[in-house]
């Protein structure tokens, strides 16, 4: 994740924007929305009231995690526990789908053929 700490012009912005990837850009527009839209989001949460905030669309899966203080990893799997079905899209890296993969074959929730 980049972060600025410095002011930078509209057009400086619009350039680092570009070069974002698609899945930064969807979570950049989100967090903008909210911004705009509603109440700001907690300094930290609960499990459970993260995962309230995501199932809402209020946040991401990361950021849930990161109000929790827990791994996504975790938040994942207390989704699973419950029977909440988890929505893996294509705006995850290779690397984090990997990840997945293999975690998932560890636990013997996935064959791998």
């Amino acid at each position: 994740m980049t972060t600025i700490t410095e002011t930078v012009t509209p057009q400086q912005f619009l350039e680092l924007f570009q070069s974002f990837t698609f899945s930064d850009k969807t979570w950049l527009v989100n967090q903008l929305k909210r911004l705009i839209e509603e109440e700001p989001l907690p300094d930290n949460a609960t499990l459970d009231e993260a995962i309230e905030l995501y199932l809402a669309e209020q946040c991401s899966l990361g950021r849930a995690a990161e109000l929790a203080g827990v791994t996504r990893w975790d938040i994942q799997d207390t989704l699973s526990q419950r029977g909440i079905p988890i929505e893996i899209d294509c705006s995850q890296s290779v690397e984090e789908m990997d990840a997945l993969t293999k975690r998932l074959e560890r636990k013997g929730l996935l064959c791998s053929s």
